[in-house]
């Protein structure tokens, strides 16, 4: 075992340390070169030092690999492989330790900087989109969600309602409270809701209760398993890491080892590569292979979901029609290892159970390799199912296969519904990527199940991204179940400068040729004018069609004429939102998820941006709604304080607003209106008071002085006002009104008289 030892420092009047009598020194310490700015208790005991280990612990010295508890003292030369030396001159003391005691620095993308908490205000939304046509008579569709958010949750409903020359009705969809726990990472939602499941599992609509977990509430959080990376810098230094060359992260490290934790890279199989620097600045790379399959779940994490209550019929066709009978199911998914995960899914009602486990496997480099076996039973639902597939992603290779069949009378709460499972299911697809931008894929999907014809297709397609704005695509198929029904196309795309795209389509289906030309252009994200042309011909039957869309602060509005066969129909479409927040009514674009209400205290026209983009400026009541948040992230908001007139005050310029899911914050920015002036003030003979005369305004109890030319600004001003002067050996008092200014200005009010009393202020 090496032992350390204690070294006299060269400097010749260097003093050696007295070892012959137990003694306490603080030293400075250096950690293998490296200044640590640590300054520790260091104890003498015969030829020895011995230190703390909670001490040890704050220089990167990991005391758990030493087995010893943080209250014990250490000594330094019973560490294997350490060895220092004492500075008596300088009072300190150089370490050298080797990489397999010290703590290694951690990078962790699951410990990102999280958001602020996420809020909600409280107010209603309604979602409208309205279609109308004109097609031998008018017909209307008026799709709705109304939605109203508190700090408490969200209840929601939609539908939409049916309006012709002769019938009027509404069918609704859903309606559901929910309320989710960012904490818990948990929703739970009552009402209209559809059922968790697996990949080898069904969803069907229910209504009851659920509670599941939610990882949206954490969109810093990755959930499958991440590759970590190790080295050690000899140097404190930038580490680099490369995933198929290109740089996913750059870290500042310590000097000493280190690791890279779960840092997020491709999906797939790659390669990574750390980048550090040795003791010489010289480049050090190690390159290592990694494979990421983002369906599996990372060591440790779990998901869930359970929910009962009564399956829903007609969904679309009745607003209220559930089965009578209870049914409850569950779904969970573990990650066991990085290298496993295990799935468990069951459902239950009456007459009817079904129940089963599944499992991913990770075989290094080599791809994923999935499984699932599952039973009903109950009645007449006497069966089972199993299912086995591959996943393997290489840069040059990727194929994906997947294999399920049901044996006897295999149920789930989805063949109550009405919806039989497939008795065989195959899928099978080969991606080649090629040089040059081009791409071929292969793939097969076979069908059967009852009641419905058997399917086989296989599947042909090739894309070239032949120029930066030239995209060519041909496609093929052929059900082998059915030898008239077959096709193959072609296509081209084209961009064009202002985001225009034009493309063109020809192919044959079945038999019949088809073609069909484009020419569109969108509309800006900013708003705008869009606009879109198409021709084709299909079967014999010829079809035109041209739209012109408008996107505005307030929503989208679209109008479409389509003609076909000689017949033509025209149909208008309006897509936008109301909100009713903070005690206005506000027209927006649709609202899709979290939004925020800028609210400046009544103050119009102040310039608003979102992640430093402007975005508008606020209204007439001071304020503005910004659509397209991201729920549970930090979203940066801010106005432009220099548009503001000279007399307001603005606490705040900018605030990060993190909405809850499917609600509103308030985003304020209290302005208030600067009621300030400058005084002029005079002695008796019109001279300026002298620089540094105490002032003092009784209506509000500040102070301040006078400054140069006997000026003085004075805010918080009321409409009468006094103003108390004190001198070296003199005091004096004035009074004035004080009125705002039309035009937001800081108004010279004077010059005052003072006229000056011998003596202090009474």
């Amino acid at each position: 075992m090496a032992v350390g030892r204690v070294w006299a420092n060269d400097v010749p009047d260097a003093r050696v340390l007295d070892m012959s009598q137990p003694q306490e020194v603080y030293l400075e310490v250096t950690l293998n070169g490296q200044p640590t700015g640590q300054i520790l208790r260091f104890r003498a005991v015969g030829d020895a030092l011995s230190c703390a280990a909670r001490d040890l612990s704050t220089i990167g010295i990991d005391i758990g690999k030493l087995g010893v508890e943080p209250s014990s003292e250490v000594a330094l030369n019973g560490i294997d492989g350490l060895r220092y030396r004492y500075d008596a001159a300088e009072q300190r003391v150089e370490l050298s330790v080797p990489d397999r005691w010290r703590r290694a620095f951690a990078v962790d993308a699951r410990q990102l900087p999280g958001s602020s908490p996420a809020s909600s205000g409280r107010g209603l939304l309604l979602n409208y989109d309205a279609y109308l046509q004109s097609d031998s008579g008018t017909q209307l569709a008026l799709w709705s969600e109304l939605r109203y958010f508190a700090p408490s949750g969200v209840l929601d409903n939609t539908g939409t309602f049916y309006a012709n020359d002769n019938r009027r009705r509404y069918v609704r969809y859903e309606t559901s409270w929910s309320r989710s726990d960012p904490a818990t990472l948990s929703t739970l939602q009552l009402g209209d809701a559809i059922t968790s499941s697996l990949a080898w599992s069904r969803s069907v609509r229910f209504a009851g209760f659920q509670w599941r977990s939610d990882f949206a509430l954490r969109p810093d959080l990755i959930t499958f398993p991440l590759p970590s990376f190790s080295g050690s810098a000899a140097v404190p230094s930038a580490v680099d890491l490369y995933v198929n060359n290109v740089r996913r992260a750059s870290v500042e490290v310590p000097s000493g080892p280190f690791v890279f934790n779960n840092t997020a890279g491709i999906n797939g199989a790659g390669q990574a590569t750390l980048v550090t620097r040795d003791a010489l600045g010289r480049t050090v790379t190690t390159s290592l292979p990694l494979y990421i399959d983002t369906r599996m779940m990372a060591e440790g994490l779990s998901s869930y979901a359970v929910e009962a209550g009564f399956l829903r019929r007609r969904y679309g066709e009745v607003s209220f029609d559930y089965a009578p009978d209870l049914a409850g199911s569950a779904s969970w998914r573990r990650g066991i290892s990085d290298a496993l995960t295990l799935e468990a899914h069951a459902e239950a009602t009456s007459g009817l159970f079904n129940g089963g486990i599944g499992a991913l496997v990770r075989f290094g480099q080599a791809g994923v390799l999935s499984g699932s076996v599952a039973g009903s039973g109950g009645g007449r639902f006497q069966g089972s199912q199993a299912s086995i597939g591959y996943q393997w992603i290489q840069p040059r290779l990727s194929i994906d296969a997947e294999l399920t069949r049901s044996f006897g009378d295999y149920g789930d709460l989805a063949t109550r519904d009405g919806a039989p499972p497939p008795r065989s299911l195959e899928r099978v697809t080969f991606s080649l990527p090629l040089a040059g931008g081009q791409n071929l894929a292969l793939s097969y999907i076979g069908l059967q199940q009852r009641g419905v014809p058997t399917s086989r297709i296989g599947s042909l397609s090739y894309l070239w991204s032949a120029a930066r704005r030239l995209t060519l695509n041909f496609s093929a198929y052929r059900d082998f179940a059915h030898t008239k029904s077959r096709g193959v196309f072609l296509s081209a795309n084209l961009s064009l400068d202002h985001q225009q795209t034009v493309s063109a389509l020809v192919g044959s289906q079945s038999g019949q040729s088809y073609y069909n030309l484009q020419a569109l252009r969108p509309v800006d994200y900013a708003g705008g004018w869009g606009w879109g042309v198409q021709d084709g011909r299909s079967g014999g039957i010829g079809f035109r069609q041209a739209q012109l869309q408008y996107l505005g602060s307030a929503g989208q509005l679209t109008g479409l004429v389509q003609s076909a066969g000689g017949h033509t129909v025209t149909s208008v479409d309006a897509l936008g939102s109301v909100v009713w927040m903070d005690g206005s009514l506000h027209p927006a674009r649709h609202i899709y998820d979290g939004f925020a209400l800028v609210s400046t205290d009544g103050v119009a026209n102040v310039p608003v941006f979102h992640e430093n983009r402007i975005i508008g400026r606020t209204d007439e009541g001071g304020h503005l709604l910004v659509p397209d948040l991201n729920a549970y992230q930090n979203n940066a908001l801010a106005i432009d304080s220099m548009k503001l007139a000279p007399d307001m005050r603005v606490d705040t310029t900018a605030l990060n607003a993190v909405p809850q899911a499917q609600s509103g914050v308030l985003a304020h920015f209290p302005i208030a209106r600067y009621a300030a002036a400058s005084i002029a003030l005079r002695d008796a003979e019109g001279k300026p008071l002298p620089p540094g005369t105490r002032v003092h305004h009784e209506e509000s109890g500040t102070d301040t002085v006078v400054g140069y030319d006997g000026l003085t600004f004075i805010g918080e001003l009321r409409a009468e006002n006094h103003l108390r002067l004190d001198g070296a050996d003199w005091h004096c008092a004035v009074s004035f009104r004080y009125q705002a200014p039309t035009d937001h200005g800081l108004p010279l009010i004077g010059p005052l008289v003072c006229r000056r009393q011998p003596g202090s202020t009474p």
